[in-house]
């Protein structure tokens, strides 16, 4: 994030100056890349560079490049192959063994919405967001590349350029890599016939983590000093007013105040850090006991382990229960173990071990891993309008006594409830396989928007409802590529579960991804086309389960305890009943 905010003031400058600029985008890697796709960097028409797209290697012929753009307004898309040693081809031999494309797209600053606009939408958003940049690879001086979409907290923007995909198509895709919290590629058909492939880098771009320092003396100067370095929201709060100042810390917000009100207006999220380092006690234990229960991701405590545990043996005495999950992001003594001995060197600790929490990694030796350094995915996915749902619904509830599917839910019924779900994924179609009593089930859905076809065979076995379905789909939606199958009586399955598996797929390329739960596979689960044949070969009560498990170790899973919770008798339902 610091990065992209060094490019809004670098780009405001040139405005000032009535100098032309161009953004350049790492859209997307294959193999070894020193940064990840969303890289930028602005370049203004007298060679000032401004952010950085690779470690030095790309950025002299990225400038010539351009320069090119701003002359003629027009973006382009360049790729560079890192393992070529002889750097023949593109005049760069740096045995990255890597292929880099970057987008180069002209900024006209007489237009409203720019890029620039977009990333500022983005930079003041504490929530997560979106950025969607569109790139042609076989049209790589299509004028209508570029980044021209961004979602936040505040709705979806858009930038004064034509987007090669309407926001209608891309938005359920935004909300995906929202849900994932990781960037995707994602490939569209062009509106136009005959016309060229459209791929889209869509941008999972987190906030900047936020630092809350309890306590202003000399040995929290270095630690200061190195969260602005890295960008990070800085707050500090003390009761010494002649510590706290911003003649001592000018680059963070400064709060004087007792520990009772000090963070009031203070807001804390997932992404928020807070070190409590104010050598008093007293005050110390008042804000822990103001954040421990909170949504802090990382709660630090400068001192000996005896300290964090007095803290948490008096809260507990003071009748404050903290729970383990809660207990887990206290670290007291705080940060790496590096042997640290001085200020500035406590400082590089307890930072890194802020900024290995918040990545999910256990800050150890780079050399002892196994496999890649950045868990970084290249994959280009298909759209979700090439993923359907599959509801099989046709039963005859004979446990039950009574058709499960008009059961009430929520204030709808069983049905209703697993269609919702199915729509709010946004898959390109759903499909929902009706049988027993399928009349009066059928208008249960008379105004919603999903296919209905009624297995005549039902009774022979669940196979039949399955094939039904899996032919109609194949039928009347050639294009869907990828197929949910789900039931309408597992109650906690939603759109969130029914996107995980998407993601799990799209992350995996497996053949089936399917729910784990009760130390089984089972459904919701989602095929692929290639297993569409084995689902059509089922027959009598085999479902899909037995195809789930003749692929072994090659499908994917979901992790959905909740998934073994099916209404399938009245004592379930009773039961789910007095739960809601």
């Amino acid at each position: 994030m610091k990065e992209i905010k060094q490019i809004i003031a670098a780009f405001e400058t040139a405005c000032k100056q009535q100098q032309k600029a161009a953004l350049a985008t790492v859209v997307h890697i294959e193999g070894s890349s020193y940064r990840s796709a969303g890289a930028r960097m602005l370049i203004t028409e007298d060679g000032r560079l401004t952010g950085a797209i690779s470690g030095g290697c790309l950025e002299g012929d990225a400038l010539r490049k351009a320069l090119l753009v701003m002359m003629d307004e027009h973006p382009m898309l360049v790729t560079y192959d890192t393992s070529d040693e002889g750097g023949s081809v593109l005049g760069v031999g740096l045995g990255c063994d890597g292929i880099i494309r970057v987008l180069i797209e002209p900024l006209t600053s007489h237009i409203e919405e720019t890029p620039i606009s977009l990333l500022k939408r983005v930079a003041a958003s504490r929530q997560p967001s979106t950025l969607v940049t569109f790139f042609t690879p076989d049209d790589k001086r299509n004028g209508r590349q570029g980044t021209t979409i961004a979602a936040t907290e505040k709705g979806i923007h858009t930038s004064g350029s034509t987007s090669l995909v309407p926001c209608e198509r891309i938005s359920k895709d935004m909300q995906c890599v929202l849900a994932a919290q990781h960037t995707a590629f994602i490939a569209y058909e062009s509106e136009q016939e005959g016309g060229t492939a459209i791929l889209a880098c869509i941008e999972y771009v987190a906030p900047p983590p936020a630092l809350v320092i309890a306590g202003a003396g000399n040995d929290v100067l270095p630690l200061a000093r190195l969260a602005e370095l890295l960008g990070w929201e800085l707050t500090l709060t003390d009761g010494r007013p002649n510590y706290a100042n911003t003649g001592r810390f000018p680059d963070c917000q400064v709060i004087v105040s007792g520990p009772e009100q000090a963070l009031q207006n203070v807001r804390i999220d997932e992404r928020t850090a807070v070190v409590l380092m104010s050598h008093n006690y007293a005050y110390d234990k008042a804000i822990f006991k103001a954040v421990v229960g909170s949504l802090a991701g990382y709660v630090g405590i400068l001192g000996p382990v005896k300290k964090r545990q007095r803290m948490l043996d008096e809260l507990e005495e003071e009748g404050i229960v903290i729970p383990q999950d809660r207990r887990t992001q206290v670290y007291g003594p705080v940060g790496l173990d590096i042997g640290a001995e001085t200020s500035e060197e406590i400082a590089l600790a307890v930072v890194a071990e802020i900024k290995a929490v918040f990545a999910g990694r256990r800050g150890s030796h780079l050399r002892d891993l196994t496999g890649r350094i950045h868990q970084r995915q290249s994959r280009i996915n298909p759209s979700l309008q090439t993923y359907g749902v599959l509801l099989l619904a046709a039963g005859e509830s004979k446990r039950m006594g009574t058709p499960k599917q008009q059961l009430r839910y929520q204030e709808r019924t069983l049905l209703q409830h697993a269609v919702s779900a199915a729509l709010e994924a946004g898959v390109g179609s759903t499909t929902v396989v009706l049988g027993s009593e399928a009349a009066a089930t059928a208008k249960q859905l008379a105004d919603i928007s999903v296919d209905t076809v009624v297995n005549n065979d039902y009774a022979e076995g669940m196979a039949t409802s399955l094939v039904c379905g899996v032919r109609h789909v194949m039928t009347h939606h050639p294009h869907v590529a990828h197929l949910i199958v789900m039931l309408c009586d597992q109650p906690y399955v939603d759109a969130a579960h029914l996107r995980a598996l998407i993601n799990q797929q799209r992350l995996t390329a497996a053949p089936i991804t399917a729910s784990y739960y009760e130390g089984r596979k089972g459904v919701p689960a989602l095929f692929h086309q290639s297993v569409f044949p084995l689902l059509l070969a089922l027959n009598g009560d085999t479902g899909a389960k037995h195809v789930i498990e003749s692929f072994g170790d090659e499908v994917a899973i979901v992790a959905f305890p909740l998934g073994a919770v099916d209404v399938d008798t009245r004592d379930a339902y009773n039961k789910l009943f007095a739960n809601v």
